[in-house]
């Protein structure tokens, strides 16, 4: 990839920041939890004629409720890190993007009051989040943005199937620096 970035001539970075809804997909748990709006940091280094690489850590998701009949006190908290490559198109102070990659999601789980020790799950699940949006640069040196992105999270900690993903609607900000 820098070999493809040093024959264009300059490489873009850009860090910035996401924040938005994460919607869960599965009924159950979204009644019990809700939506909570998350965080992504993210870089993005365009490396040659629009293509884009880079990656992220999404946080935040990190809710609490009541579960089954005794209504027993529960949490779940979610979070990964998102590789992606992309492609975005300049139209003027105006872009549009597509990207993919890898997700490598954790979530936790706990129940209290089901004995002494309570009930916990803790496990990783590997995924493959794909997004579009539209970015505006009022200058070269910041942007605006706006991305749709879903998360395919369907986990099986034990018996029961249960769909933890879902699409986040995020706005963001982030800079851009040109490197020669």
């Amino acid at each position: 990839m820098l070999a493809l970035a040093s024959g264009g001539g300059a490489i873009t970075l850009r860090p910035g920041l996401w924040y938005g809804p994460q919607k869960i997909r599965d009924a159950k748990i979204k009644s019990v939890y809700g939506e909570q709006g998350v965080f992504l940091p993210f870089l993005e280094v365009q490396l040659w004629k629009g293509l884009m690489a880079g990656g992220g850590y999404e946080f935040g998701y990190d809710r609490e409720g009541k579960i089954g009949l005794d209504q027993l006190p529960t949490s779940l908290r979610m979070g990964g890190w998102d590789l992606f490559l992309g492609y975005e198109h300049r139209l003027n102070k105006f872009a549009v993007f597509a990207k993919a990659g890898l997700g490598f999601y954790s979530y936790k789980q706990t129940i209290t009051g089901l004995d002494v020790a309570g009930y916990q799950v803790n496990h990783r699940k590997t995924t493959i989040p794909l997004a579009v949006g539209l970015k505006y640069y009022p200058t070269n040196f910041w942007f605006a943005a706006v991305e749709a992105r879903y998360v395919p999270l369907k986990v099986k900690p034990f018996e029961a199937e249960v769909d933890l993903g879902g699409f986040r609607f995020m706005a963001g900000l982030g800079l851009a620096f040109d490197i020669r």
